[in-house]
């Protein structure tokens, strides 16, 4: 049974003459009787009283009215609603980013884009894992654009045939901790206390970021114990304002706590790393949308 048998018995079912029906359906009037008789041959019963004019619904053409038009009803509300997620899939600009990032400079950095941009309807990701998961997205076009932070001096991929960037903005992460009692820091770098310094990254090798490189780099000596593992830039800095150790986060997200004394640097403003926002995207993929809104990057850029 062919959806255009249901819809060429209710077209008939309305004229209620052959030839008006197969002009409506658009297909000579042999070919739409046939399609009449292939529809009848499923049901296996006559549908029509061909015998009156104009024809008349059988018995049984009466009891399975209702039926071929609610099938078709269904059939043509779902093509619709299909159509109009595809629509809304090819407008989506989809980014993956850091949960800090999307909590503290993408709203900011869209909003000032809009009037530059057609696209009004995002999707923001934070669930990767690695920073091979988040290329990995780009490669297989799972996603558009990756904002991340990047050390100024050390790309994050190396493959320029692959990936292209482009850098938005700047950002200072600075050391911070909860006081202890005295308000001083719990913790102060260099300094080497007895036991590991409670940390709130990751240290692991398959997460390169500009803090565990930073970590590496100038404190090789001292030891980090990894209390928290957490994607959420929120949660990260209360856990930090509520004593669990020390971290890294970025200046924008903090000022208010540095204000109130829920957080204090954990070392000198020398300490601060300093890393470039960036945007990468894949250049095996050219959708219109994604070539618009790069065009549109690479013609304002950052102040």
């Amino acid at each position: 049974m062919e959806l255009k048998w249901l819809k060429d018995f209710l077209c008939l079912c309305d004229v209620g003459n052959f030839r008006v029906a197969a002009e409506q359906r658009c297909v000579s009037q042999p070919a739409f009787s046939r399609r009449i008789q292939s529809l009848e041959s499923w049901i296996e019963a006559p549908l029509f009283d061909r015998t009156c004019q104009p024809c008349q619904l059988t018995d049984a053409g009466k009891l399975f009215f209702p039926t071929a038009q609610n099938i078709v009803d269904c059939a043509t509300l779902s093509k619709r609603d299909v159509q109009a997620l595809l629509l809304e899939d090819k407008e989506r600009m989809r980014f993956v980013t850091l949960s800090s990032l999307a909590h503290i400079f993408m709203p900011g950095w869209l909003k000032s884009l809009q009037h530059l941009i057609e696209a009004n309807q995002f999707v923001v990701k934070t669930n990767y894992n690695t920073i091979d998961d988040y290329f990995d997205a780009l490669a297989d076009n799972s996603v558009d654009f990756f904002v991340c932070y990047e050390n100024p001096n050390k790309n994050l991929h190396a493959n320029e045939d692959v990936f292209t960037s482009l850098k938005l903005g700047e950002e200072s992460l600075l050391a911070v901790v909860s006081p202890d009692e005295t308000g001083a820091p719990r913790y102060w770098l260099p300094d080497e206390p007895k036991e590991p310094i409670a940390c709130l990254h990751t240290l692991l090798k398959s997460t390169p970021s500009p803090i565990r490189q930073h970590m590496e780099n100038n404190y090789s000596n001292l030891v980090f114990k990894s209390v928290y593992d957490s994607t959420s830039s929120p949660t990260i800095k209360a856990m930090a304002v509520e004593g669990f150790g020390l971290a890294w986060i970025p200046a924008a997200d903090i000022a208010d706590e540095l204000d109130s004394g829920q957080l204090v640097r954990a070392a000198e403003p020398k300490d601060d790393i300093f890393v470039d926002i960036r945007i990468y995207r894949c250049r095996k993929f050219s959708e219109p949308r994604v070539e618009k809104f790069w065009q549109v990057l690479l013609e304002h850029p950052m102040d």
